[in-house]
């Protein structure tokens, strides 16, 4: 019984810290024909947020793919995932690379939150219009 006991403590100990990192790489959407219109006009580009509570916009990092994940799914890349950090819906997300690394985050996130697309004449259009 005690050797049981242990066994399951040990499984449960383990089991939370056991999250998959995602291969953003080999889930790349813009390698698929439905995706090469939408890929070609975001690829590249400077992904912008804005805070709408104070006005802020930021430079979040350059898109450099864009992929499909299942609501619930872990999204982050962190070698020791976050286990709260989960996509929030089915669908795509964006993976951009800034000076900290690669990031996967929502296209069209929900409010305070608002991303914008930038050419390098800072011409932006709003994500949610692409989406």
């Amino acid at each position: 019984m005690k050797k049981l006991l242990a066994i399951i403590f040990l499984g449960l100990l383990f089991s939370g810290s056991a999250y998959a990192k995602i291969d953003w790489k080999k889930r790349n959407l813009c390698e698929n024909s439905k995706y090469k219109k939408l890929c070609s006009t975001i690829l590249n580009k400077k992904l912008v947020g804005l805070n709408t509570i104070v006005n802020f916009k930021f430079n979040k990092g350059k898109i450099i793919a864009l992929i499909n994940l299942k609501k619930g799914e872990n999204m982050s890349l962190l070698t020791d995932p976050d286990p709260s950090y989960v996509a929030k819906y089915s669908g795509e997300y964006l993976v951009y690379k800034n000076a900290d690394g690669v990031f996967i985050t929502e296209f069209a996130p929900a409010s305070p939150m608002e991303h914008f697309i930038c050419d390098s004449s800072n011409n932006c259009v709003h994500a949610s219009s692409l989406y």
